[in-house]
């Protein structure tokens, strides 16, 4: 701040005036016209200019650039951070402001990974889709008219019906003997039925010991996913389970 004392008296050396105590001086900083106060910093400066400068630069200030000029000063730089978040919609990783508080989420979702439900961020896609199985509803009912259970997706039906537990009393051979009967089968079974038949993967050739560990694989791949999907061959045999069991 520009002052001295001078003989005891305070003296604004912007206006060359004296005052008789640091609060008179300090009153006169804050009311004149003459030049430009901070309250924060306790700094009087010659014009508004100076005082914008000072603003901008200075680590006791944290300016918003969205609003109109200066006219919001934060404390703190996460105070400024919550402000551009809530007010301009920032992505604060990417540094883009959106037109609304929908665009943001929007961008979280397809940039970052949220998950909707739960408001969690993943670092790749493949993790969120995993992770989303967690919030999946128990609405998909067993494939035996015989059994009324309903589970969050198909790996976890098929394991139910190879573990013998269910009331259609399928088990893992029942389950492998269908798989093989379907004309796709060549496209996730190997081997011959004399020595037996390993399940792989059709996309990544990874070999699989069950139909619900190959379906799981499928569920939990981005990129071998496909293959549960319109026409392709897992797709075809759930199909065809499901004519089987029914």
């Amino acid at each position: 701040m520009h002052l001295i004392i001078e003989d005891r008296n305070y003296r604004c050396m912007l206006c060359d005036r004296s005052f008789a105590s640091r609060k008179a001086l300090l009153a006169h900083c804050r009311e004149t016209t003459r030049h430009s106060w901070c309250e924060r910093c306790v700094r009087v400066f010659p014009s508004p200019s100076a005082k914008s400068q000072h603003l901008w630069q200075s680590s006791a200030h944290h300016i918003c650039p969205r609003c109109t000029y200066g006219s919001l000063d934060f404390r703190s730089a996460d105070e400024l951070e919550d402000h551009e978040i809530d007010y301009h919609h920032l992505c604060v990783d990417c540094d883009i402001y959106h037109n609304s508080k929908e665009q943001l989420h929007l961008h979280d979702v397809d940039i970052h990974n949220l998950c909707v439900e739960c408001g969690n961020y993943y670092s790749n896609k493949n993790n969120l889709r995993m992770h989303k199985q967690k919030h999946q509803k128990r609405v998909l009912e067993c494939y035996s008219h015989r059994c009324n259970q309903t589970f969050k997706s198909m790996s976890g039906m098929l394991i139910h019906l190879e573990s013998g537990y269910c009331e259609s009393s399928s088990t893992k051979d029942d389950i492998d003997e269908i798989a093989y009967e379907c004309y796709q089968h060549k496209k996730y079974l190997r081997g011959d039925p004399a020595s037996g038949w390993d399940y792989f993967c059709f996309a990544c050739d990874r070999d699989f010991l069950s139909l619900s560990a190959l379906w799981q694989h499928c569920e939990d791949s981005l990129s071998c996913s496909y293959l549960l999907q319109g026409n392709q061959c897992l797709a075809k045999l759930g199909r065809f389970l499901y004519r089987e069991l029914e």
